[in-house]
């Protein structure tokens, strides 16, 4: 539904509300999005994308007058004007006497208990401290908490958990929470994200049970829909999800062989994401990590060979100048030497220093100097020359990863 309405003052505000979301439009520099429960996910206005975070943190972003991209975490009292404004405004596009489907969805907006949301979001969540930037909308389920590892120097994500694995029955529970918490605004959510860190670690025996949980409570998607085809299939199915999509590390792939990985794609996995980081292994022992090179690679082997699409992240700017020959020579190699198609996609993920990470001591003790955007793009630019495989569309898509960027 799409629809004008004149407002009092003879301001015209667009309004769209489709399966998924209600669209406010009040001018060309002020848009509201909202779910379906009422729920604000994004605000444009002046100038600022502003993204609003289920835990009520508020990100900005913008380009400044140069043309460079800016971006900060409102405070407190910004964020709460954000929300103020926001009820201002609906209460002007009510007065406008919007159609009763309008109506509906108005009136929770404006009814919308923010500060019950948050608490509600802590007790269904642990911290969703990451996603890759294709499943930021997506619905996530925490069938394990924290990493199994938690040995990478760069990484402080998960530090302020220990690792664990629910039971089917406490899986259950809590997929029946999330579906509470999200109600109507479920239907943004069109993919399901197994979180957290490297959910796929979980042996194959006690990992199917979980995929069954999942499949009790979703229609997913069938695999062989492709294009048009996908686009029909979610139309006629508003609450069907288009799969299940993961994080492993290689550790966790090579204990899984590639039937283990085929009886995960038959219950609804689509694609996993790989952090590669560097195909050079002084660079993959200085951080840790707590695999080869090889390892990886022959994951993905067996991933694609059981018909999965896969994500590989690559850091880029990590280790420095004293890595960075060997890491644009080997991590090209690395990524030349995968059986990537169309349906992958390779992610450049620009390096930032976690400060509660022991990355920077170990670098300031070894004189690894921070990169600067500068030598991370010339970096990046150099591995991306190095690639033979095909282009999109033949070839895996290649995409930014800016950690900075990701809101849940």
């Amino acid at each position: 539904m799409q629809i004008d309405l004149t407002l009092a003052d003879d301001a015209i505000a667009h309004l769209r509300l489709s399966a998924a979301a209600l669209t406010i439009s009040l001018g060309p520099d002020l848009v509201y999005t909202l779910d379906r429960s009422g729920r604000v996910i994004g605000v444009f206005a002046d100038g600022r994308n502003l993204r609003r975070g289920l835990d009520g943190r508020v990100l900005a972003r913008w380009r400044d007058d140069t043309g460079v991209r800016r971006r900060e975490w409102l405070g407190a009292e910004e964020s709460e004007g954000v929300l103020r404004r926001m009820g201002e405004d609906l209460t002007r596009v009510m007065a406008a006497n919007p159609p009763p489907a309008l109506a509906s969805t108005l009136t929770s907006a404006l009814a919308f208990d923010y500060a019950a949301d948050i608490a509600r979001f802590h007790q269904v969540y642990r911290p969703v401290s990451i996603l890759p930037p294709d499943q930021y909308q997506a619905l996530v389920m925490q069938a394990t908490e924290g990493c199994s590892f938690n040995t990478c120097t760069f990484c402080a994500l998960y530090r302020d958990r220990a690792f664990r694995i629910k039971q089917p029955d406490e899986f259950a529970k809590h997929i029946a929470a999330v579906q509470a918490f999200f109600g109507a605004g479920i239907s943004m959510r069109r993919s399901i994200f197994l979180a957290d860190a490297n959910a796929l670690i979980v042996p194959q025996a006690r990992l199917l049970p979980l995929f069954d949980c999942l499949a009790a409570a979703f229609a997913f998607m069938p695999a062989e829909l492709a294009g048009r085809e996908q686009a029909q299939w979610l139309r006629a199915h508003p609450a069907g999800m288009s799969g299940v999509f993961a994080f492993v590390d290689g550790l966790s792939a090579e204990r899984k062989s590639e039937q283990d990985f085929a009886e995960l794609r038959e219950r609804g996995l689509r694609r996993v994401y790989i952090g590669l980081e560097s195909g050079h292994e002084p660079l993959l022992e200085w951080l840790r990590k707590p695999c080869s090179a090889a390892d990886m690679i022959e994951a993905v082997v067996r991933m694609k060979e059981a018909g999965l699409q896969v994500g590989v992240i690559v850091m880029v700017g990590v280790g420095g100048q004293r890595f960075s020959a060997g890491h644009i020579a080997d991590t090209a190699a690395a990524l030349n030497s995968m059986p990537l198609t169309g349906d992958d996609i390779i992610y450049f993920s620009p390096f930032q220093p976690d400060p509660d990470s022991p990355y920077e001591d170990l670098a300031a003790a070894a004189d690894i100097v921070p990169p600067t955007p500068e030598f991370t793009r010339k970096q990046e630019r150099a591995m991306r020359a190095s690639i033979t495989l095909p282009p999109p569309l033949a070839g895996p898509k290649r995409v930014p990863y800016n950690l900075a960027d990701f809101v849940y």
